[in-house]
């Protein structure tokens, strides 16, 4: 029984560890959204350096899984507990790449002296309803609840509508300099695609529950 008792402490730290890269990348994702309000470099540069934490978390659950996997031959929701744990640190770890690349478009932004309101209005509200999905989609994880990892995907549809008004808004905002428009875009698309990985992680909740993939994934 001793060896069954070690995986199932091993499995619960993997477990805790990735709760909390979840709750590292929510802060990551929270300071993006202050430095891009006040176009702050040096924030973004702060950003930017804790990145490799973020990959030191993922690297580390990877290595945790792959040997219990290994030594322990785990099968069932056992197996599949540490598969989901393994995808769900590489979500995260994107989730902060793409932090960094706002950072890096906010330090080429920091020389401008302002945004609009209306840029700054729609852009906080994509931060907020993205970390908020994030924080959902790591709750159904945590509660193996299904119907908040459905609700992702309609949660989804809310940031992409102001994604896409980034991308045609500018025609009635013509008095912001080109470089702004381009970076701002570009931003967008950046926290669109966290929102997305929100949606993958759910995805990843119903194949820890359910044992089955969702045809295209």
């Amino acid at each position: 029984m001793e060896p069954r008792k070690d995986f199932h402490q091993q499995l619960e730290e993997m477990y805790l560890e990735l709760l909390r890269m979840s709750n590292r990348c929510l802060e990551l994702i929270d300071d993006t959204r202050v430095a891009f309000l006040d176009l702050d470099g040096e924030k973004a540069e702060r950003i930017i350096a804790a990145d490799e934490e973020i990959d030191d978390m993922r690297y580390s659950l990877e290595e945790s899984g792959i040997e219990l996997i290994a030594r322990q031959a785990p099968v069932a929701v056992d197996l599949r507990t540490i598969i989901v744990i393994m995808r769900l640190a590489q979500h995260l770890e994107r989730v902060a790449d793409l932090c960094v690349n706002i950072s890096k478009a906010i330090i080429n932004l920091s020389g401008h002296a302002s945004l609009s309101s209306w840029i700054k209005e729609n852009m906080d509200e994509m931060f907020k309803r993205s970390a908020r999905m994030l924080s959902c989609a790591t709750q159904a994880f945590r509660d193996r609840d299904l119907t908040l990892a459905g609700e992702l995907n309609e949660m989804d549809e809310k940031v992409d509508r102001i994604n896409r008004a980034f991308l045609t808004g500018f025609d009635r905002d013509s008095e912001e300099e080109l470089e702004l428009v381009v970076r701002v875009v570009l931003i967008s698309r950046f926290i669109e695609r966290i929102a997305d990985h929100a949606v993958d992680i759910g995805e990843h909740v119903r194949f820890l529950v359910t044992g089955s993939v969702q045809e295209g994934d």
